[in-house]
C-alpha cells in the first residue's frame, strides 16, 4: 500500500482548514467577493435636506435626475404617473404619463432610466411589458415611442437599456442572474447563477432569487450594472464588458430565514422572520461611484412609523466603501447630481415629497 508523503498530508489538511475560514476577500476568475463589517464603515457626514411642497405629488415613490430635470413617479396614479420638476426653481414644470392602456398611455412607472438627452426619460411599465420613452419638453402627456417585450422575453423583468439595441434584465424564473437580450428577444448572454448565493444548494433558483430581491441601476456609460439586496445586505456589480461580477457583502452579513412553500403549486420563498431587517432600499450607479440607500433596521419600524433609510453608503466600482452620509429626512428612493453634488430623494414620511441635499 502506498503511503502519502508527510508534506502532501500537511498541505491537504492546510487546504481543508483554509476552506473553513474564508479570507475577507475571495477571488475567482469571474466572481469576486469583497466583505466589510460595521467596523469598516467611515464616520458619516450629516446632511440637512430641504423638503419641497409640491401639492401635485400625491404618493410619489421614485425619482430620477436626467441632468436637467427631476422626474418623479407616482406609486399609484389617478390620472398621470409622472411629474417633471426643476430643482433650481423648486417648481413643478409639468405632469405627464397619462394612465391607461390606450396608445401612448402607461399603467405603471416601475423603473426610470435616463435617455440619450437630458430631455428624455425611459419608463419601464411592467404591467404592459414595455419600455416607454417620454420627451420631457413635449407638450404631449403621452410617450413618444415604446419597445414591447417579444414573446421570447416574457420572463424578463427589471429591464434597463444596455445599448441602443440590447437590454439587461433579470428573470422572473430561472437560475441565470443577469441576462442581456437584443430587441428581437434573443438571449445574447447571461452572468452568474442565483443558486451559488447560498451554501445550501437545495432551494430552487427562483426561491433563492426572491430572497435576494432588490433594486438595480446601470452606470451612465452602461459599463456597470448594479443590484442591491433588500432582504440580504449585498451589492452585485457586473462589468458588462468583461462579464466579471464583484459582490460586496456587509455590513451585517445576514441571510433572511425562509422556507420553501409549495402551496401555490410551485416553489416560493416564505419568509419566517416577520421582524427581519431591510438593508439596501435603493441604488444609483453613478459615473465613478455607487450610491446606496441603507436602512439596516427591522421592517417593523417602517410599517409602524414610516421610517426608512437615513443613510447613504458610497462605494467605488472596485467594492470599497469610501464615504457615508446621514440624512435628516428618511427616504424611499434616491437620485444623484454628481456634477453639482446634490442628492434628491422622496421622503418616507406621512406627506412624501421631494427632498434636496447638498453634499
Amino acid at each position: 500500500m502506498h503511503t502519502p508523503h508527510p508534506l502532501l498530508v500537511l498541505l491537504f489538511f492546510g487546504f481543508l482548514l483554509s476552506c473553513g475560514t474564508p479570507s475577507k476577500d475571495s477571488m475567482a476568475s469571474d466572481y469576486i467577493i469583497r466583505t466589510f463589517g460595521p467596523e469598516d464603515i467611515p464616520a458619516p457626514d450629516a446632511l440637512k435636506g430641504k423638503k419641497l411642497n409640491l401639492p401635485a405629488l400625491l404618493n410619489p415613490k421614485s425619482i430620477l435626475w436626467t441632468g436637467k430635470y427631476l422626474v418623479v413617479a407616482e406609486r399609484k396614479a389617478l390620472d398621470y404617473h409622472l411629474h417633471v420638476v426643476d430643482p433650481d426653481s423648486e417648481k413643478l414644470i409639468k405632469t405627464m404619463g397619462k394612465d391607461g392602456m390606450g396608445p401612448g398611455e402607461i399603467v405603471a412607472a416601475y423603473q426610470l432610466q435616463r435617455g440619450k438627452s437630458v430631455n428624455e426619460c425611459w419608463i419601464y411599465d411592467h404591467t404592459q411589458k414595455l419600455m416607454a420613452l417620454f420627451d420631457l419638453e413635449s407638450s404631449d402627456a403621452l410617450y413618444q415611442k415604446a419597445f414591447r417585450q417579444p414573446e421570447k422575453m416574457y420572463l424578463a423583468v427589471d429591464m434597463l437599456w444596455n445599448s441602443d439595441s440590447t437590454l439587461i434584465c433579470q428573470l422572473a424564473d430561472g437560475n441565470e442572474k443577469f441576462v442581456i437580450y437584443d430587441t428581437l428577444g434573443n438571449q445574447l448572454s447571461s452572468y452568474g447563477n442565483w443558486s451559488l448565493m447560498l451554501e445550501d444548494r437545495s432551494p430552487p433558483p427562483n426561491v433563492v432569487s426572491s430572497v435576494h430581491q432588490g433594486k438595480s441601476s446601470i452606470s451612465p456609460d452602461h459599463k456597470k450594472y448594479v443590484q442591491v439586496g433588500l432582504l440580504r445586505d449585498y451589492i452585485e456589480i457586473l462589468d458588462t464588458h468583461s462579464g466579471t461580477i464583484t459582490s460586496i457583502r456587509g455590513p451585517e452579513h445576514t441571510i433572511p430565514d425562509f422556507e420553501v412553500d409549495y402551496s401555490a403549486g410551485y416553489p416560493m420563498a416564505q419568509l419566517t422572520d416577520l421582524s427581519r431587517p431591510y438593508f439596501y432600499t435603493f441604488v444609483v450607479a453613478g459615473k465613478e461611484f455607487i450610491y446606496a440607500l441603507y436602512f439596516g433596521k427591522s421592517v417593523d419600524l417602517f410599517f409602524q412609523d414610516g421610517e426608512l433609510s437615513r443613510e447613504i453608503f458610497v462605494f467605488d466600482y472596485i467594492g470599497n466603501l469610501v464615504k457615508t452620509y446621514t440624512l435628516d429626512h428618511a427616504l424611499f428612493s434616491l437620485a444623484v447630481d454628481e456634477k453639482n453634488r446634490r442628492f434628491f430623494g422622496i421622503s418616507s414620511d406621512e406627506d412624501p415629497n421631494v427632498v434636496i441635499f447638498d453634499y
